[in-house]
């Protein structure tokens, strides 16, 4: 069984310094989410084998803010190829990740994540899924989901069955204490 975890990156803001996408950095709510997504992977027990990250600011704020929620062993691969990646090529690094690793988190942006939660988690399932339901509608900043896929080796992800275990917003999770 292999297990994917997707997360989007938090709420950036636009900064008048810097007009490059790429550098938006996360704003006080994002830095706010991001700490409220690490507590619900620590609440859960998360522990991806492997993090891939795109290189863009906000998203590589949001993998440094949930870091200390996770445990110490994970290898980290920080991919320009992520940045706005589309569904098509988050699917492909999937399907060619090494067999030693079990659990990937990728940490990335939309429409690319969004597509590939759908993707994932089975359009046969729409309608009766109503995790997969609310997907469908949106995949906000700060979203996460984990997938577990039935398949032995990543190649054969496209050909198993999958099963959306879980999806969370930062407005489903509780608000920090001060």
């Amino acid at each position: 069984m292999k297990t994917i975890y997707l997360l989007r990156h938090t709420k950036a803001g636009w900064s008048e310094s810097s007009t490059d996408d790429i550098a938006r950095a996360l704003n006080q709510q994002g830095r706010e989410n991001a700490v409220q997504i690490g507590q619900h992977l620590s609440k859960n027990k998360i522990s991806p084998d492997l993090i891939l990250c795109s290189n863009a600011t906000r998203a590589q704020e949001t993998l440094s803010f949930i870091r200390p929620f996770l445990p110490e062993n994970q290898a980290i691969q920080v991919l320009e190829s992520l940045y706005l990646a589309s569904s098509e090529t988050l699917l492909h690094y999937l399907t060619n990740l090494d067999e030693e690793v079990k659990s990937v988190l990728i940490v990335a942006h939309n429409p690319g994540l969004h597509e590939l939660a759908i993707h994932l988690a089975g359009r046969e399932n729409i309608g009766t899924s109503l995790l997969l339901n609310r997907i469908m509608q949106r995949f906000p900043s700060g979203a996460f989901t984990t997938v577990q896929n039935q398949a032995e080796l990543w190649r054969e992800l496209n050909q198993s069955e999958s099963t959306l275990v879980d999806f969370v917003c930062p407005s489903d999770l509780p608000p920090l204490l001060d």
